[in-house]
C-alpha cells in the first residue's frame, strides 16, 4: 500500500521539468480539440486551468525525496539485506551452489528481480533528465506489478487456495507453449493482412505493435479488420476477408478449445494431490519461517543489527553467553534439537507408548488373519462341492448338445438321400432310422 501511495500520489522530480515525457501529448492534444468542439469558452477555460494545474502537479519540484519514499526505500533495503543474509546462511559449501539453490525458489526470483529493479528506478531518477524521471516511474510501475504478485505467497498457507498456486504456475508452463503456437498464426494473419490493407510504408519500429493489434484481438472478439475492407469489392478484399475466416477457424475455434482442454488436464491431474501439495506448502512455509527473523520489514533491521551482535561478541570477543546464543540460533535455522536427558526421557516414554500400541495392533491383525483363513479353509470345502455339481452340469449340457447334433445329422443324411434317389432312381437300398436308432 505505501508503494501505491508513493508513485500515485507522492512520486515528484527533484529538478525542474516543463513536460512530462511519460504522457501521451499526441492524445491530449486530440482530446482537447475534441472538447473545444463540443464545450463552451467559459468551460474550456475551466478545463484548462484544472489541467494545467494536475500537470503542474505531477511535476512540482522537490529539493529532496519525500518522507513516504525515504521510509519505502528503508524498507527495500532491509529487503535487500534478509535475501542476502538468507544466501549467505545456506547450509552450501561454495557461493555458486548457494546461487543455485537459491534461485531455485520461484519467490527467490522475484525478490531478486524486484529489488533491482527499485534501486535502478531509484538511482535514474537523481539523474537532471525528463527522460530518466519518466523511465523511473516507468520501471516503478512495473516493480509495484511484481510486488503484488509476490504477495501470492501468503496463499499457500490457505488449505483451498494454496494448490490453486501450484496450478496456477502448472497451467503457466501450458500457457507458454500455447503463445508459441499462437505467435505463428499471429504473424501469419497479421503480415499479410496489414500489407494488403494499409500497403508499402516507411519502416518504423511501431509497426509490429500495429500488426499484433489488428491480429491479437481478433481472437477475443475485435474485429475491427471487417471495418477496413467492409466496401473492398477488389481482390485485396477478398484475400483478407478469405485469410481472416481461417485465422479465426484456427485460432479462435481450434486453438482456445486446446488451450481449455490444455488446463482442464492439468487440473484434473493436480486435484487429486490437493491435499499433499498444501501439506508441503504448509512445510516449506514454516521451515522458511523459522529461519527468518521474528520482526516484519522494516523492523527487520534490528533483528539483523541484534544477531550482527552475537556473531561479533561470539567470534570476536569470545564471550561464552553469546557463543551460546549462535550456536541456539543456528541449531534452530538448521532443524537441530539438543537432546537433555529430561527429552530423552520423554522420547523414550512415548517411543514405549508407540511400540506397544503397534504390537497390539499387530496382534489384532495376526487374530484376524488367522480367523479369516480358517473361514477361508471352510469356505473351500463348500466350493469344492460346487465344482463338482458345476461340472455335472456342463456334462449334461455336452450331453445334449451332442444329441442335437445327432438329430442334425440324420436330417441331413435323409436330405442327401433324397437327392441321391432323385438322381439315380429308386433303387437306391436304404437304411432303416429306426435300425440305425437300435444301435445307436
Amino acid at each position: 500500500m505505501l508503494f501505491s501511495y508513493v508513485i500515485l500520489c507522492d512520486f515528484f522530480p527533484l529538478y525542474e521539468f516543463e513536460s512530462d515525457g511519460c504522457l501521451p501529448n499526441t492524445e491530449k492534444n486530440s482530446h482537447s480539440k475534441r472538447l473545444l468542439n463540443n464545450i463552451n469558452k467559459d468551460s474550456m477555460s475551466n478545463l484548462t486551468i484544472n489541467e494545467d494545474i494536475s500537470s503542474k502537479f505531477g511535476l512540482q519540484q522537490h529539493n529532496r525525496p519525500t518522507i513516504s519514499e525515504i521510509i519505502l526505500t528503508i524498507w527495500i533495503y532491509t529487503l535487500l539485506c534478509e535475501g542476502i543474509r538468507q544466501l549467505l546462511s545456506m547450509e552450501v559449501p561454495s557461493m555458486y551452489r548457494k546461487l543455485g539453490a537459491y534461485f531455485t525458489i520461484f519467490w527467490n526470483k522475484l525478490d531478486v528481480l524486484a529489488i533491482f529493479l527499485f534501486f535502478i528506478a531509484f538511482i535514474l531518477r537523481f539523474l537532471p533528465m525528463s527522460q530518466c524521471f519518466c523511465a523511473a516511474r516507468i520501471i516503478l510501475a512495473l516493480d509495484l506489478s511484481i510486488w503484488y504478485i509476490r504477495g501470492l505467497e501468503i496463499f499457500s498457507a490457505v488449505k483451498r487456495l494454496g494448490p490453486k498456486l501450484v496450478m496456477i504456475g502448472e497451467m503457466a508452463q501450458d500457457l507458454k507453449f500455447f503463445m508459441l503456437m499462437l505467435t505463428v498464426f499471429l504473424l501469419a494473419f497479421g503480415v499479410p493482412t496489414y500489407s494488403l490493407i494499409f500497403g508499402v510504408q516507411k519502416f518504423s519500429w511501431h509497426i509490429p505493435r500495429v500488426i499484433l493489434n489488428v491480429a491479437y484481438w481478433q481472437v477475443f472478439g475485435e474485429l475491427e479488420v471487417l471495418d477496413d475492407i467492409e466496401k473492398n469489392y477488389e481482390i485485396s478484399g477478398y484475400v483478407v476477408f478469405i485469410l481472416l475466416i481461417a485465422y479465426m477457424t484456427v485460432a479462435s475455434v481450434l486453438l482456445i478449445n486446446l488451450l481449455i482442454a490444455m488446463f482442464s488436464h492439468t487440473l484434473d491431474r493436480l486435484h487429486a494431490d490437493t491435499d499433499c501439495i498444501w501439506k508441503f506448502q504448509r512445510y516449506s512455509l514454516v521451515c522458511h519461517h523459522l529461519t527468518r527473523p521474528s520482526l516484519p520489514p522494516p523492523l527487520i533491521i534490528f533483528s539483523h543489527i541484534y544477531r550482527l551482535m552475537i556473531y561479533v561478541f561470539s567470534r570476536i570477543f569470545k564471550r561464552k553467553w553469546f557463543y551460546t546464543k549462535n550456536i541456539e540460533r543456528k541449531n534452530r535455522e538448521k532443524f537441530k534439537i539438543i537432546i537433555n536427558e529430561m527429552l530423552t526421557k520423554k522420547i523414550e516414554a512415548i517411543e514405549d507408548a508407540l511400540g506397544n500400541e503397534v504390537y497390539l495392533f499387530s496382534l489384532k491383525i495376526d487374530r484376524k488373519q488367522i480367523d479369516y483363513q480358517n473361514d477361508f479353509n471352510e469356505e473351500r470345502v463348500y466350493s469344492s462341492q460346487e465344482i463338482i455339481l458345476n461340472k455335472v452340469k456342463t456334462l449334461e449340457r455336452q450331453i445334449q448338445v451332442i444329441q442335437h447334433r445327432q438329430d442334425d445329422m440324420f436330417q441331413y443324411l435323409q436330405c442327401l438321400m433324397n437327392g441321391m434317389k432323385k438322381i439315380g432312381g429308386d433303387d437306391i437300398e436304404i437304411p432303416k432310422q429306426c435300425s440305425i436308432d437300435c444301435l445307436l
